[in-house]
């Protein structure tokens, strides 16, 4: 068993979960999960207001376009809420321990924006069809690719430029 430190509440991975790292993610993705945390936190726990943090988090990381971005942000992960029909797990962005994990819900969320920013249209889709349990996507879809277009495009590693041609 591991010692607990005094940033440590425990938390583990489970099965479905990744550590965030291994995630592949710029910093915009980064801060787009962290921002939807405290979005996810203000609909499951409404009078914390973690609404606000996001705002505040979304000035910090986009400036005085913080506030539109943020809207954005608060448009796509409600096109999700609304297609799917179960609970959406997320993991606290304040506890230092959680938010170094994705739970599956999130992970398919990010990796979908990712695939959007990146112009891989059927990986986001297949990722949000996951995520809504198989429910209509396009609603969510054009949410974040909305909330994508006005953010800088992510580098496109080597890699994926030899796969493409």
């Amino acid at each position: 068993m591991q010692k607990k430190t005094e940033h440590d509440c425990g938390r583990r991975p489970c099965s479905k979960e990744w550590a965030v790292a291994k995630l592949g993610l710029d910093p915009i993705e980064e801060q787009f999960l962290e921002i939807a945390r405290h979005i996810f936190q203000s609909f499951a726990t409404p009078a914390t207001q973690g609404w606000i943090n996001g705002l505040m988090r979304a000035q910090h990381a986009f400036g005085h376009d913080g506030p539109f971005l943020f809207a954005r942000i608060v448009d796509a992960l409600q096109a999700v809420r609304c297609a799917r029909s179960s609970c959406f797990m997320f993991n606290s962005a304040t506890c230092p321990c959680c938010a170094k994990i994705a739970t599956e819900h999130e992970r398919r969320l990010i990796l979908a924006f990712a695939a959007i920013r990146r112009g891989q249209m059927g990986c986001a889709r297949t990722e949000l069809m996951m995520l809504c349990e198989g429910a209509e996507t396009a609603q969510a879809v054009r949410a974040l690719h909305l909330l994508a277009t006005h953010l800088p495009s992510p580098d496109v590693q080597p890699a994926q430029t030899q796969a493409a041609t």
